[in-house]
């Protein structure tokens, strides 16, 4: 019988937190099955991508990259049909499935477009990037929004 992974780190810090900790004298040892605790805890969402993680950040960049390029059709005034067909192009291409797939499809396609945006006028690729920006500030919230509160104050305190 396989333990499914997020049960298994579950015990782990379980035991250290009712078995091992209560046992521990020193301050230093203590703080550092704190900092394991910690670890495990972190760990545990972030082992196996959870498929529902990987399908927002590739519906976010999607309509990322549909927004860069909408705007760059409406406001480049034609210089930019260019760079919005790269940018469209990219888009097109990501895999429906699988998840992990599209979402790193879809990066690289990021990743296209500002290079692409650096060859623009600042002021015709500003809408675009701003796009691109939001997508990229919702992704980081999404990252942080996974992580447990930190045991840092036990750590310390040992």
């Amino acid at each position: 019988m396989l333990i499914p992974i997020d049960r298994l780190i579950d015990g782990l810090v379980q035991t250290l937190t009712e078995a091992v900790l209560p046992d521990v004298r020193t301050p230093f040892a203590r703080g550092q099955v704190y900092a394991a605790i910690d670890v495990l805890r972190n760990l545990r969402d972030r082992i196996e991508e959870k498929v529902a993680s990987l399908e927002a950040e590739a519906g976010s960049a999607q309509a990322a990259l549909d927004q860069a390029a909408a705007s760059l059709r409406t406001g480049g005034a034609g210089v930019a049909d260019t760079v919005a067909a790269q940018i469209e192009a990219a888009r097109a291409a990501a895999p429906r499935t699988p998840a992990g797939a599209r979402r790193a499809s879809l990066r690289q396609a990021l990743i296209e477009a500002m290079t692409a945006l650096d060859t623009l006028p600042s002021e015709i690729a500003a809408a675009a990037r701003a796009a691109i920006s939001g997508h990229l500030a919702s992704q980081a919230m999404r990252d942080v929004a996974d992580l447990k509160p930190s045991l840092l104050s036990e750590i310390s305190r040992g």
